[in-house]
């Protein structure tokens, strides 16, 4: 008996030192990344804290940590443990990135997994799938994308923490859209006014019929994540078109539903830029696929998106002149965006509200407000435009937008693809108006789109699995770690019933023919009012008033209408007030 545990003792022995001391270390710290993730969900507290530290008990790591490791060294297959590794490595990552929220932090954990990735043998432990794979792995991202951004939306709604900037115009306007068929909304500049006078986006009328089915803000937050998601489809043709594995077109798509700026936009409610993401990707997919009606077509919804959309198709004009494909379609296409963007911004000159200028401001030195002072500034001064695009809050921003691609748009020789990144520069970078560099809202639908895009047909070129990998793990890391906190939402909804209940009493009190001014919060929940203004700015006088008591503004004082000039029709302490004027 004991010649046959010792035989079988040196047979193991032999086994672990007939892997070499390489796969001894890997599988070491495979193990030691291991049982670290573990403990992390074992002792439940906080990394940071000195709790958690007293909640380890260091030889018994110590042992888990051998145990794990001989277990290890049994498998024979490199690339088991090599897919072991980035497993244990992503999850550990995440669940670091979920428990300490730091953008800082996150960028430190994908400087690791890069390390983790770089001494990883990947080249046998591709996954192989069949080609339904990726059409199923796309619609499963596309859909969790929806039900998480949508679900949070709704809740946010729901509790009564939407602003009128930018939804309860939107609220309203599809109410009204519902009603007169005209994009019409009082509490976007305080008169009533066609949305188009703002911004010309006809693209709206593509959700009405789906908001008529379905008359509820709550239908427009969902159909707004779901527009963003479906640009994974077109995404996917491109991947499939270039020829990728079927393993990297479901990475791709991972991506996009993890694409941090997508996520954010989303998360500031609706919004015509929104459509940008899906339509350019459709663009950019029939521009390849040299299918010309449907370019047209592509061409001219991106144009409806908004005024300065016209930007993007002529930049995409450019690309195709410069990277000589279809160059006289190229010429036609820049010649179109270029026509509309005039004709529309002139019409919104002289009928509307104009275009919005002063987000270029550092440029237009003259102060006259013209955009072709900018223009003159940008080639009289070029490093100024350094100087106003690389400032440190913006090199933040470009790590949020670029490091979760892997900075795959950046790794091409073919000086035409930086074109496709002007948008980058001129929308985000460029302007101090610091919404438009900030993933958390809506700006960078269009940039984000192209900067897929080139990390797609990038790759296509370089085919190097552990660059894709990267963008991955960078994907789901800075995904998690942004957006983790947005959960609770979800778990205190039931905690909020009160409150809600509250102001859906307070709600009802309130005629929808009378005119109405709200706090920001609440003028979505007030949509059907057919005249509705945002309470801290309005200048117009009203017959009712509706005081959100959760917080206090310099703007609002409720002491102000506990007079006789008004006679208070609803009131709980800290929670609402609805007053009326007598």
């Amino acid at each position: 008996m004991k010649t046959n545990i010792r035989d079988r003792l040196s047979l193991l022995a032999l086994r672990v030192l007939s892997l070499g001391s390489g796969e001894l270390i890997y599988r070491l710290v495979l193990a030691w990344v291991a049982v670290s993730a573990a403990s992390m969900v074992i002792v439940g507290h906080n990394f940071t804290y000195d709790s958690f530290f007293q909640g380890i008990d260091l030889p018994l790591y110590a042992a888990a940590v051998a145990a794990v490791w001989l277990a290890l060294c049994l498998v024979r297959s490199r690339a088991v443990t090599v897919r072991l590794m980035l497993a244990a490595v992503l999850c550990y990552a995440v669940m670091a990135a979920v428990d300490y929220n730091s953008f800082g932090f996150s960028v430190g954990l994908c400087a690791a997994v890069g390390v983790f990735i770089c001494i990883s043998n990947t080249d046998n432990a591709a996954l192989r799938l069949h080609r339904p794979a990726p059409w199923i792995f796309m619609a499963l991202t596309a859909a969790a994308l929806t039900a998480f951004i949508g679900l949070v939306c709704v809740l946010t709604y729901k509790n009564h923490w939407t602003p009128n900037y930018d939804f309860g115009i939107f609220a309203q306007m599809f109410e009204n859209m519902r009603r007169t068929g005209l994009p019409l909304a009082t509490c976007e500049r305080d008169t009533l006014l066609s949305h188009f006078a703002v911004h010309f986006s006809p693209i709206f009328y593509l959700l009405l019929p789906i908001y008529m089915l379905l008359p509820d803000p709550c239908t427009l937050l969902v159909m707004q994540v779901f527009v963003v998601a479906s640009g994974a489809v077109p995404l996917l043709l491109i991947c499939k078109r270039r020829g990728l594995s079927n393993a990297a077109c479901c990475a791709f798509s991972a991506v996009y539903a993890m694409y941090p700026c997508f996520a954010g936009g989303c998360l500031y409610y609706l919004h015509e830029n929104n459509f940008l993401a899906p339509l350019l990707m459709w663009l950019m997919y029939f521009i390849e696929a040299d299918k010309l009606v449907p370019t047209v077509i592509s061409a001219l919804l991106v144009l409806s998106v908004k005024e300065d959309a016209a930007l993007y198709v002529i930049i995409v004009g450019v690309y195709m002149i410069a990277s000589k494909h279809r160059p006289k379609r190229g010429v036609l296409l820049a010649a179109a965006g270029v026509i509309w963007f005039v004709t529309v911004t002139a019409l919104l000159a002289q009928y509307g509200d104009g275009v919005m200028t002063y987000r270029y401001d550092n440029y237009i030195y003259d102060h006259s407000g013209s955009l072709f002072t900018a223009i003159k500034a940008v080639i009289m001064n070029p490093v100024f435009v350094i100087s106003q695009s690389f400032t440190e809050m913006k090199l933040i921003f470009i790590l949020k937008m670029l490091l979760p691609l892997g900075f795959l748009p950046l790794l091409t020789k073919k000086a035409s693809r930086f074109v496709l990144m002007i948008p980058f520069l001129l929308i985000n970078l460029m302007t101090t108006y610091k919404y438009q560099y900030d993933i958390g809202y809506h700006y960078c639908f269009g940039s984000g789109s192209l900067l897929l895009y080139l990390a797609a047909v990038n790759y296509s070129e370089l085919k190097r699995p552990k660059l894709l990998l990267y963008s991955f793990f960078c994907s789901a890391i800075i995904f998690t770690g942004i957006y983790q906190p947005r959960n609770k939402y979800i778990n205190t909804y039931e905690a909020q019933e009160h409150e809600r209940v509250t102001m859906e009493r307070a709600f009802s009190t309130v005629p929808e023919d009378e005119s109405v001014a709200a706090s920001t919060f609440l003028t979505a929940n007030l949509y059907r009012c057919s005249e509705l203004y945002q309470l801290e700015t309005t200048k117009q006088q009203t017959k009712y008033y509706v005081i959100d008591l959760r917080y206090k503004t310099d703007e609002v004082n409720v002491d102000d209408y506990l007079t006789d000039e008004f006679e208070t029709v609803f009131f709980e302490k800290g929670i609402i007030a609805v007053f009326m004027r007598k």
